[in-house]
């Protein structure tokens, strides 16, 4: 049996192919090829999600995916471009071609797609609005804000919810707009965001974690996922069968340490059509037979990145619930690979 694991010459070979026919074509997969490397949207000093080191090298949840992509495009994990983006940037620097996928916290919303002409190819992370408060504050429910201050993100999901249920229990709170920061020094009194980027916060920007709570329950769901521009349908597959393909090696058990053992070994036809060892997926996206693998030996599969920088034994230290493989009991769930 011969397995189709492409060296570095296949990989030049492959691009110089790009090279050739791209210019007759249009659209952002066209122009990734050509300038050789993804320009990605990451929000800086973030910890967990994305954030740079002493070194200058990028580390997080978002990186990893990043990276991921420019594996299965390149074979090298390093062809990334980091664009630093926020709240607001993250829509402009894909309007205005500065970015080509915005690897960030953004909860996917038909609003969202129109209003700013993006599409979000898949999710990779489930997750739901929170509040955060101080221990011994008394604050228990959403009702116990009334007459209190609440720190929220401008321009956020979480900003409109906010709103729209204060106005909905008729409950009087003063709204004050802060990444956070301002709830850590004591000029409010709850903090709201997603879950898990409460924990973030609160791992590593309060001083004394250990003083904060996350209350249980949710008072939102939020579908997390990335950002590209909707005028390049290949350029979405992309993205969507990176995110899936490590989501289907998690629920296939196959790691970043024994994805070549799985390649060579593995008798699923699933498998095999994953790390480009039968079947065509790579040529149908436009990319190389072993993408998968490439993406998969240079991260590892979902959990692993997620386990590596939000889960259990991490300063994030949220177990991962719903971010499993379907079948262990989570809602990550991607399309048959064949």
């Amino acid at each position: 049996m011969a397995i189709r694991i492409m060296g570095k010459a296949g990989l030049v070979a492959a691009w110089l192919i790009w090279l050739m026919v791209m210019p007759a074509q249009a659209g952002t997969l066209a122009e990734v090829m050509r300038h050789g490397d993804i320009r990605c949207g990451v929000f800086p000093d973030d910890p967990g999600r994305s954030a740079i080191d002493e070194n200058g090298v990028w580390h997080g949840f978002y990186v990893d995916f990043c990276r991921a992509t420019a594996a299965a495009l390149f074979g090298d994990p390093g062809r990334v471009q980091f664009v630093e983006v926020d709240a607001s940037s993250r829509f402009t620097t894909l309007q205005q071609k500065r970015s080509d996928v915005v690897m960030y916290n953004s909860t996917w919303s038909m609003g969202r797609e129109d209003r700013y002409q993006v599409a979000f190819p898949a999710i990779y992370l489930f997750d739901g609005q929170g509040l955060m408060v101080r221990k011994g504050a008394g604050i228990k429910t959403l009702a116990d804000l009334d007459g209190k201050t609440v720190c929220v993100a401008e321009n956020t999901t979480s900003h409109h919810n906010l709103l729209t249920l204060l106005e909905r229990d008729q409950i009087h709170a003063r709204v004050l707009f802060s990444n956070g920061d301002s709830f850590f020094r004591g000029h409010c009194d709850a903090y709201t965001d997603d879950r898990i980027n409460l924990a973030v916060s609160r791992a590593h920007r309060a001083d004394n974690p250990e003083h904060y709570l996350v209350l249980p329950g949710l008072l939102s769901r939020e579908p997390i996922g990335p950002m590209v521009r909707n005028d390049d349908a290949r350029w979405q597959r992309v993205i969507r069968a990176v995110i899936h393909a490590l989501i289907l090696a998690d629920e296939k058990g196959i790691t970043q340490g024994g994805v070549e053992r799985a390649a060579r070994q593995s008798k699923d036809e699933e498998v095999r059509n994953l790390l480009g060892v039968k079947g065509d997926l790579g040529e149908r996206l436009g990319l190389p037979a072993n993408w998968a693998y490439q993406a998969i030996r240079s991260v590892g599969n979902y959990s692993e990145i997620y386990q590596r920088h939000f889960g259990p034994g991490t300063p994030v230290n949220v177990p991962a619930g719903l971010n499993q493989p379907w079948s262990r009991g989570g809602l990550l769930y991607g399309p048959l690979f064949r």
